[in-house]
């Protein structure tokens, strides 16, 4: 179904750009899904898509920024900041161990790695 909303917008010349999980707020909690099987579930829906119907990044709406996952595999999962309130976090990419049960951010531990990526120059830099 995900697939084919973005199919469909990308038909009519809407490209999609975010898809946002679901924030923790007051009344929301039975409509929200813990961030990894959202991600998985966003991914699949990439994976019967073509062109600009793959364009979307899943994203949180975090206090700190705007948070991308960017992957997941069978230990960790990825993040990386897309903005960020403070300048030195953006570009930043994040590993933390999973946790199948988390709905948000903050639900994750200390990260098990971060790097600031510095995008136009040839160095990386911690």
């Amino acid at each position: 179904m995900l697939s084919e909303l973005f199919r469909q917008l990308s038909f009519i010349g809407i490209a999609p750009y975010y898809v946002f999980q679901c924030r923790p707020t007051l009344g929301n909690r039975h409509f929200a899904l813990p961030v990894e099987e959202a991600y998985q579930i966003f991914e699949e829906a990439k994976k019967n898509c073509s062109g600009l119907a793959k364009r979307p990044h899943f994203v949180m709406s975090h206090k700190t920024g705007k948070i991308a996952i960017v992957g997941l595999d069978d230990e960790y999962i990825y993040f990386k900041y897309h903005q960020a309130a403070v300048y030195e976090d953006i570009g930043k990419f994040m590993v933390f161990e999973r946790n199948p049960d988390a709905m948000w951010f903050d639900d994750y531990s200390v990260p098990v790695r971060e790097k600031r990526i510095e995008w136009g120059k040839n160095d990386v830099s911690s």
